[in-house]
């Protein structure tokens, strides 16, 4: 069996609710290796400790590892007896594939077993002149280049010099269900994988100008939502739902306030879908002043079209910044290939500072309510992205 240490960050600060974090940490781990033929995750002691049979490659465990919320590292670890020569035997054979002449290192002992016969400060100095011995590297005991970790436990010994970085936050599902606006460009995604890396659940909303529900299904936005959700194998609904009764309402309508309209619009949807999913509040991939409907007063103007909070983690983001994230989870493709986003279509001239009266005056126009009930009556298409 392939053997990993696997160590939690903030998590350990979460006093007596700690265990309720673990247990999903340990359950979104075993999720993501479902494929293995076999796959042993369970707590162990400070840590959760992870066993994959060898039909997984090393390669496919850690990159998989690597993007699980909550572990802030991991190790791949030699499984040994809690036996001094043998726990000595495995410690030489790490450090010979990393320590040389021309690197420092040290060892470092835990005794979870403190009847194990032999004291951790002496495991280190026999264990580490043996290295010393065999590779004529030098100690050094703060900040060396290479740290062979050996941890002593009543049934097993566990060494291991590699820490794999995990990706941080906290384990997906223990902090509740927000709906995300999801568009068809570069920031929602970003949003959404925020939220995840906070340990929320999603539900994704968006939308569309395309003519039909199958031309929607069929369309880049699913790719996102599925590239969003597959790391964490997490499975969610993607609400399509069709902006056509809204641009009909407004086809003989002539304001600058139109964006801040239909953002508005789109609150109202998403905060009654919100309330059905019982969900506890929305997220946008909104950035102060990157566009007109995101400067503070419109902003401030669209937020009071619900009385869910919402949650826009790229607040303070430069486009850079988060091009660089899009990039890095793997949605930026997705994310500039051609699309009609219906926010675009209302771009023309805009206010970047919306007056309330005249905001006022187009809803009652357009009849907001009557129009959010047809919205959701007859336009809504709920796919479900599943793994």
């Amino acid at each position: 069996m392939q053997v990993y240490i696997v160590h939690f960050g903030e998590l350990g600060l979460k006093g007596r609710n700690r265990i309720f974090f673990v247990r999903q940490l340990v359950e979104n781990i075993r999720a993501v290796l479902h494929d293995a033929e076999e796959a042993n995750v369970s707590p162990f002691y400070s840590h959760i400790l992870v066993k994959v049979s060898p039909d997984l490659p090393a390669e496919i465990i850690e990159a998989r590892l690597g993007q699980v919320f909550g572990i802030a590292y991991f190790a791949p670890a030699m499984m040994t007896p809690a036996e001094f020569e043998t726990i000595s035997q495995a410690a030489l054979q790490l450090a010979e594939g990393v320590v040389t002449s021309a690197t420092t290192f040290k060892v470092d002992t835990t005794r979870g077993d403190k009847q194990f016969p032999v004291y951790s400060q002496d495991v280190d100095r026999e264990i580490g002149a043996r290295i010393v011995e065999r590779t004529g590297a030098p100690v050094k005991l703060k900040d060396p280049d290479v740290t062979v970790s050996i941890q002593i436990y009543e049934d097993a010994s566990y060494c291991f010099v590699r820490r794999l970085p995990g990706a941080g936050g906290l384990p997906v599902g223990v902090s509740g269900r927000v709906l995300t606006l999801f568009s068809g460009g570069i920031d929602s995604p970003v949003a959404a994988h925020m939220m995840l890396k906070r340990g929320c659940t999603l539900d994704l909303l968006h939308f569309h100008l395309l003519p039909n529900a199958e031309l929607a299904r069929a369309s880049k936005i699913v790719d996102m939502a599925r590239a969003v959700l597959a790391p964490h194998r997490l499975a969610a609904p993607l609400y399509l739902i069709s902006a056509a009764p809204f641009e009909t309402a407004m086809a003989s309508v002539n304001t600058r306030v139109a964006t801040v309209v239909f953002r508005r619009f789109i609150m109202h949807t998403a905060e009654r879908l919100a309330l059905q999913r019982k969900a506890l509040a929305l997220v946008t991939g909104e950035s102060i002043g990157q566009v007109a409907s995101q400067t503070l007063p419109n902003i401030n103007m669209i937020s009071q079209a619900t009385t869910l909070p919402i949650l826009r983690p790229l607040i303070s983001y430069d486009k850079s910044e988060i091009v660089a994230a899009a990039q890095r989870i793997g949605t930026y493709e997705f994310s500039i290939q051609p699309y009609k986003d219906p926010c675009s279509i209302h771009a023309r001239n805009p206010s970047t500072w919306a007056n309330l009266d005249e905001v006022m005056r187009v809803e009652t126009e357009i009849d907001v309510p009557t129009l959010l009930e047809t919205t959701l009556r007859d336009y809504v298409d709920e796919v479900w992205i599943n793994f």
